[in-house]
């Protein structure tokens, strides 16, 4: 407060020397006092927020826009025209000469710097929230939000899932994640090219399943869907229900009576079919593969078009399983300055990693809990058919202008890379690898110097991770053709619209 003081009063005394000159002269010497400059943005179409240049240029200066100032003609989708984090300053730095010669020197030197700070500020749309069962936070810098069915995954959020909590993300190439309780993920990158759709992400600690999508026909299986806890999904359409409700209204009499009493799930095959019909529709339009950079403190997992589990215990091992069998890439690296060994995983098998990261084993007899998780993703045709829904609805038009930049970015707001992407993966896999040995180092030496046993900090493997969901799916089975979950079909469209409400984000 005291520096503002002087500060006001330095200005008085400036203004008090000036001489009185034509009202115009006088605003001209306290805005190179201030350091104010006007800055001439791009003409727009509609009203004008701005003002002229005829209010602070003289015609004979003969400068154009383009020539004092470069910037986008619009910016990127998400982001306003101002690039000033309002929200962030601190007035006493803002009003500071000190602050604003050392930023103008640099301005001065660098043409292009609005481009630049537009480039850097920018934070890309990794993705959304497809369902939230319980409570979720996503952490954007230093804000923490709540987190539920639509909620905007960014670069560099970090989205946390509480205890007894699941969610399902989806991303814009069609992956979708599972996110089990107590588990917190970082998505650090995602960058497109013409070639192949990338993802960076840190698992910090907890469970996540990888669901790449597959362009290949789901056959018909009537069993019970096994993540249970997510249903029903906000996607109406996506629900086994609606299909249920949607045969309710064409059958006679007899029908309804006889599929309830040889306890049939018709809306099952309709179900299906809806999903296959949706992948070959959408197919055309995703001919490009997904390559994903998974990092946890004591491993590196690069995969591409294949689905996967991960579990890291936190400053504990770390157990993965390879869940398709196609042909595509999926390697494993470990940690140390020197170790540049890759290692291909061929096996659909438990792998465990050591709490340093300096080697891996394959389980031949995996803990009951690594199985149950592996379990609850077994069948999950609801979530299937919302992702087809969503690619259809988004991804689709995203990618159909994969070749457009100025559309990508403008309606998207997403960049589009050329042949440098291979060297960011490349860099990002080197620089990963040194920075969490670096981690488990100091860990290590801090262990060592409190004279703490490492043992004793570990985390363990524990129902934690899945308890609350098998609960549910068991109790789901007892109660599959109870009165309740037949008298669903039977609703009308508001009844069945308070019930997805209801039951689907609680």
């Amino acid at each position: 407060m005291l520096k503002l003081i002087w500060s006001t009063f330095a200005m008085s005394l400036i203004l008090l020397l000036i001489p009185l000159r034509e009202g115009k002269a006088q605003t001209e010497a306290i805005d190179d006092f201030l350091g104010l400059e006007s800055e001439i943005l791009p003409e727009f179409t509609g009203p004008q927020r701005f003002t002229k240049p005829d209010l602070h240029q003289e015609k004979d200066w003969k400068l154009t826009t383009e020539e004092v100032i470069k910037d986008s003609k619009e910016p990127h989708w998400g982001q306003g025209h101002s690039i000033i984090p309002w929200s962030e300053i601190d007035p006493e730095e803002w009003l500071s000469i000190n602050t604003w010669i050392a930023e103008r020197d640099t301005k001065d030197t660098q043409p292009n710097w609005k481009l630049n700070q537009r480039h850097m500020l920018h934070r890309e749309l990794a993705g959304k929230v497809l369902q939230c069962k319980g409570v979720c936070f996503i952490y954007r810098g230093d804000q923490k939000v709540a987190s539920q069915h639509l909620s905007r995954i960014h670069e560099g959020d970090e989205f946390h899932a509480e205890e007894n909590t699941v969610a399902w993300i989806f991303l814009i190439d069609g992956t979708l994640v599972r996110i089990s309780p107590e588990t917190s993920v970082t998505f650090h990158e995602i960058n497109l090219s013409l070639k192949e759709t990338f993802f960076h992400l840190r698992l910090n600690y907890g469970h996540i399943f990888w669901h790449a999508r597959s362009s290949q026909e789901r056959k018909l299986d009537d069993l019970p869907e096994t993540d249970s806890m997510s249903l029903p999904l906000m996607v109406t359409e996506a629900n086994q229900e609606f299909y249920e409700r949607q045969l309710f209204k064409n059958e006679s009499d007899k029908l309804r009576l006889q599929s309830v009493l040889n306890l049939n799930d018709p809306g099952v095959q309709k179900q299906f079919e809806k999903l296959n019909e949706l992948i070959h529709e959408n197919n055309p339009q995703l001919k490009i593969g997904t390559k994903v950079l998974v990092v946890t403190p004591n491993l590196n997992i690069i995969s591409k078009n294949q689905s996967f589990d991960l579990v890291y215990l936190l400053s504990g091992k770390s157990y993965f399983k390879k869940r398709t069998t196609e042909e595509d890439k999926f390697t494993l690296s470990l940690r140390g300055y020197a170790s540049f060994e890759v290692f291909d995983i061929l096996d659909s098998e438990w792998y465990e990693v050591g709490v340093d990261g300096r080697s891996y084993q394959k389980l031949d007899d995996p803990p009951s809990s690594l199985q149950i998780l592996e379990l609850l993703t077994k069948r999950i045709k609801s979530l299937e058919l919302a992702r087809e829904i969503w690619i259809k609805n988004f991804s689709v038009p995203l990618y159909s202008n994969l070749s457009k930049p100025e559309i990508l970015a403008g309606h998207y707001g997403l960049s589009l890379w050329g042949e440098e992407l291979e060297a960011r993966y490349k860099f990002l896999e080197e620089y990963t690898r040194r920075v969490e040995t670096t981690h488990l180092r100091s860990i290590e030496n801090l262990f060592a110097k409190k004279g703490m046993e490492k043992a004793q900090v570990e985390d363990e493997l524990s129902e934690k991770l899945y308890q609350y969901s098998l609960k549910h799916y068991l109790l789901g089975l007892k109660t599959r053709y109870d009165k309740e979950k037949i008298k669903v079909k039977e609703m009308n469209d508001l009844q069945f619209y308070v019930w997805t409400l209801r039951n689907g984000k609680l």
